[in-house]
């Protein structure tokens, strides 16, 4: 029987895709997993960057708590000789402020030395949020100090303002 043009009967031809099954651009598609693959690797490179550089941060605290630490017990052992000889030269009264003091900077070393680093951290930020003004202006304070220092180092040692 042949087939006239007016037949409803298309054996040969595919079924008609709906919209959903259709990829109008399969190249954007592609470039959309190529870009989401390459944001989580760049990702996961800037956390392991991050790990990093907290570590090493970590580290050089701990060194720096160290030196301090050791600054300090330098300092108190300087005061408690200092203290005799105020004793002799001015007055027991005076010497006995020395100890004081002498001891006062003691405490501060053994504060630091119990401590990590993380809870001086957390220490820090505690004392920031309840008193800004005051971490601002010890900021400032050492901020002066220390560019005295290396103004003083660079000078070799003479300081220039006296």
């Amino acid at each position: 029987m042949p087939t006239t043009p007016d037949s409803t009967e298309k054996p040969n031809q595919p079924a008609t895709p709906n919209a959903a099954e259709i990829d109008i651009n399969p190249t954007g598609s592609k470039a959309r997993e190529a870009f989401a693959a390459a944001k989580e690797k760049v990702g996961e490179q800037a956390s392991d960057f991050k790990e990093q550089a907290a570590g090493k941060a970590r580290d050089y605290a701990a060194i720096g708590k160290e030196k301090a630490v050791e600054g300090l017990d330098s300092v108190t052992r300087l005061m408690d000789d200092a203290a005799s000889t105020i004793d002799d030269k001015v007055g027991a009264q005076y010497g006995d402020y020395a100890r004081k003091a002498a001891s006062a900077v003691s405490n501060v070393a053994t504060s630091l030395r119990s401590k990590d680093v993380d809870e001086l951290l957390e220490d820090a930020r505690t004392v920031v949020r309840k008193s800004p003004a005051l971490a601002i202006g010890a900021a400032v304070a050492v901020g002066f100090v220390l560019a005295r220092l290396v103004r003083a180092g660079k000078d070799g040692g003479q300081d220039k303002s006296a």
